[in-house]
């Protein structure tokens, strides 16, 4: 039976008490056959809306489905785009990717002709060196020994870091004592004082020590022959014509009116020191030819820096020998 309200409900009661208390048949079977229509017609209903309500239903799952479908689809249409985005990226990335292999096989191939070349060019050189080593020992070992020596000194400053292999070789082929010349080289660094002072005694020091010692003094532009020839004149050893000779370019000379002109490029505290000794051997021993005793005390004064109490007593004997040397022209 479909669903009952508080109306038919009521309606069917009523029609319960009229049936038990009438007697006409014709009635009854009358009520009987509405009651009868009236269930068919709840059912006919109740099921009519059982349809409804299930094609409802049906209608708003399709309806989720379709949406669910829908989305899907967008979603499909979403990672086909993406995946053609990538594939088109893939495909240029691997377009360039095919062009740089390209490229390096190219370069590679150049590189490696490049590396023939080099190594063809270094097996000459090797060579080269090979034999210039081999004329380089031979005039080594042929050269007197004073010129062996400044020879060696020269190899040394020159091969010492960037080759010292070849500098082991050279010196052995010289019978050199490498070691030495590498403890001499550490003992006075680059300080030209020290350099400079064992000159002044060279016969305590072996000829190598002294080669190697004036090479040095020379890559730092100091040229030592010219310090002794100083020296030497100081001491009485060489005339002033051999002076400008030994000296020359680092000290020049120009004869004034007012005196010697002097021009030094050796820094002063490497030049031999001027002692009261000196200027009184000297004085004595050029006391008989003013101009050369003239020479020597400008010479000492310019360039031998005395202190102050030789100065004055050199600054005396300038004025002195100036005044004997007018009246010997007068």
């Amino acid at each position: 039976m479909g669903r009952i309200n508080r109306w038919s409900e009521a309606a069917l009661k009523s029609a319960v008490e009229m049936l038990a208390t009438t007697n006409d048949q014709k009635f009854k079977a009358n009520l009987i056959r509405t009651i009868l229509d009236y269930e068919v017609r709840q059912q006919e209903r109740a099921e009519s809306n059982k349809a409804a309500r299930r094609k409802r239903a049906e209608n708003t799952e399709l309806a989720e489905l379709r949406s669910k479908v829908a989305e899907l689809s967008a979603q499909v249409d979403s990672v086909k785009n993406s995946r053609a985005e990538e594939i088109s990226k893939l495909r240029a990335c691997l377009e360039e990717t095919d062009q740089i292999v390209g490229e390096l096989r190219s370069d590679l191939g150049s590189v490696k002709r490049e590396a023939d070349t080099a190594r063809r060019d270094i097996n000459r050189m090797q060579e080269s060196l090979k034999l210039t080593n081999g004329i380089i020992e031979q005039l080594a070992t042929a050269l007197p020994a004073e010129k062996r020596n400044a020879f060696a000194a020269q190899l040394f400053q020159k091969f010492k870091s960037d080759q010292p292999e070849l500098l082991a070789q050279l010196f052995k082929s010289m019978k050199l004592d490498l070691k030495r010349w590498h403890s001499w080289d550490r003992e006075y660094g680059d300080n030209p004082q020290s350099m400079v002072r064992e000159f002044e005694c060279p016969a305590k020091h072996g000829p190598e020590k002294l080669s190697l010692l004036r090479s040095k003094l020379l890559a730092l532009g100091i040229e030592v022959d010219a310090i002794d020839a100083v020296r030497d004149y100081r001491d009485l050893k060489i005339g002033f014509a051999e002076l400008e000779k030994r000296t020359q370019p680092h000290i020049t000379f120009k004869r004034q009116i007012v005196g010697l002109s002097i021009k030094s490029s050796i820094p002063s505290n490497l030049l031999p020191p001027l002692s009261g000794e000196a200027l009184r051997i000297a004085s004595e021993e050029l006391k008989s030819h003013p101009q050369q005793k003239l020479d020597w005390l400008q010479v000492a004064e310019k360039l031998l820096q005395p202190d102050y109490g030789i100065g004055v007593l050199l600054l005396m004997e300038i004025a002195a020998t100036k005044r004997a040397a007018e009246n010997s022209y007068s």
